[in-house]
């Protein structure tokens, strides 16, 4: 690719960020406005871009613009969300010994990045009604409490290492935390931590 001026570097700049932003390219307009030239001149450094091969167009089309460039390619933010194995006693959820490893997931997919999550490899078949099967990876919006019905990631008990992924139903001292498999009777005890609720699910086919 051929050097880009200054001029031509901020233009893709506005582009990459625009699209980012907004999901569909700036109009001719919306560049000559952002940086206060002429439609003329924005034309002229949409072609000079495009010669560079920074950018593509489609003749004829409103905001066909798409960055092919790699230096000015609109990356998409990522957070990284621990996968949760095995609860090590007396450690936090969240430290590095639970944790098997790092998914790197799209902001966008996490609405609010200010809550903090963590991921669960579902395992077995006790929730399969609700749709959630064997191998899918729960995302858990941390927190520890939750209301009648919904779903959670709990740990039963002090000594139990695992979390298991149940409708929570409280009831005159004790909870049920019930399964969504008719074949399956529900886990009834006093003593329930809830790390968090179910907020996606993301599954992999092979």
């Amino acid at each position: 690719m051929r050097e880009l001026t200054q001029r031509q570097k901020d233009v893709a700049s506005f582009i990459s960020t625009f699209i980012k932003q907004n999901n569909y390219a700036p109009s001719v307009r919306d560049i000559a406005d952002h940086f206060k030239f002429s439609v003329k001149a924005a034309h002229d450094h949409l072609k000079a871009l495009e010669a560079k091969q920074v950018i593509k167009t489609t003749g004829g089309i409103s905001r066909s613009i798409e960055v092919i460039g790699q230096e000015f390619f609109p990356r998409e933010e990522m957070i990284q969300v621990p996968l949760i194995g095995s609860i090590a006693a007396g450690t936090p959820l969240m430290s590095e010994e639970n944790t098997e490893y790092m998914l790197n997931l799209p902001a966008t997919m996490l609405k609010n990045t200010r809550n903090t999550y963590f991921a669960l490899k579902v395992r077995g078949e006790s929730m399969i009604e609700e749709g959630i099967y064997d191998g899918d990876i729960a995302i858990i919006k941390k927190c520890d409490v939750a209301d009648t019905g919904e779903i959670i990631a709990a740990t039963i008990g002090e000594d139990e290492p695992g979390i298991t992924l149940k409708a929570y139903y409280p009831s005159n001292g004790y909870i049920e935390l019930r399964p969504a498999n008719s074949s399956m009777g529900p886990i009834i005890t006093r003593s329930c931590k809830i790390h968090g609720k179910l907020f996606l699910l993301i599954r992999t086919y092979a």
